[in-house]
């Protein structure tokens, strides 16, 4: 599925769920993720929930056209939550099976957000902690949601795009009407980027957002990692293939 330009499965069952996965494609993806990607997408469709895959490639360029993937959900009115996607991922096969199950608001997998860093994409700065909760593996509020696996509930969008009316603009390519709420924003000399800038509109807008930390996927820029806690204490090392 992930190597065409689209598909749109419709899936009739008593959870009625439809996702609606918006891939941004780079100029030359990695085939490991397209092929996890598509396993993805076989695996959630026979779980019986709905899939709307999408390549978004128009708007202003940036993290993942989040602005035309928005309007472009928003057009489904089946699709019950977006997820967006990347290239650069490597995602195990029941991540939608088990984001959707959590009914949440806001919900995103773990993955480290880049190669030098100790914390994850969802930066939680208390280490000890972290690591406490990747052992559990458990589901926990989070500061932030992790871009490149954040699922987002309808009611999420729909509520926003209200509340923030000024983030609304025009897409010259399309002619259509995009929304900003992912577009970067700066408060009190700090930089809120992408992801960590929808979080605080979605936080604002009353929602809670959720980190899966048995849910664990691969970044390519942060090389192949898995997480263990030896008894000498938390640390990361390097495997072979993603946990």
């Amino acid at each position: 599925m992930a190597n065409q330009e689209e598909c749109d499965v419709a899936v009739p069952g008593p959870r009625a769920l439809k996702v609606f996965v918006a891939l941004n494609p780079r100029n030359q993806p990695y085939d490991e993720s397209m092929d996890s990607l598509n396993a993805v997408l076989v695996t959630t469709v026979a779980a019986g929930i709905g899939i709307n895959y999408r390549k978004i490639r128009r708007g202003v360029p940036g993290w993942h056209n989040a602005g035309p993937s928005v309007s472009e959900f928003m057009k489904d009115k089946e699709a019950t939550h977006m997820f967006l996607a990347a290239d650069d991922m490597l995602y195990p096969p029941d991540i939608l099976i088990r984001l959707t199950s959590h009914d949440k608001d806001v919900v995103s997998g773990t993955y480290r957000k880049g190669s030098l860093s100790p914390c994850l994409a969802n930066y939680e700065t208390d280490v000890d902690e972290m690591y406490r909760h990747v052992r559990e593996g458990g589901v926990y509020e989070t500061k932030f949601a992790a871009g490149h696996t954040m699922l987002i509930a309808k009611r999420v969008i729909e509520k926003m795009i209200r509340d923030y009316p000024e983030l609304a603009y025009f897409g010259p390519l399309t002619e259509e009407t995009h929304y900003g709420l992912f577009l970067p924003m700066i408060e009190k000399g700090l930089v809120y980027h992408d992801d960590w800038a929808f979080s605080v509109r979605a936080k604002r807008s009353g929602f809670t957002l959720w980190n899966d930390y048995g849910v664990r996927c691969k970044h390519y820029c942060s090389d192949f990692l898995a997480f263990e806690a030896p008894a000498e204490g938390p640390r990361l090392v390097e495997k072979s293939s993603a946990a």
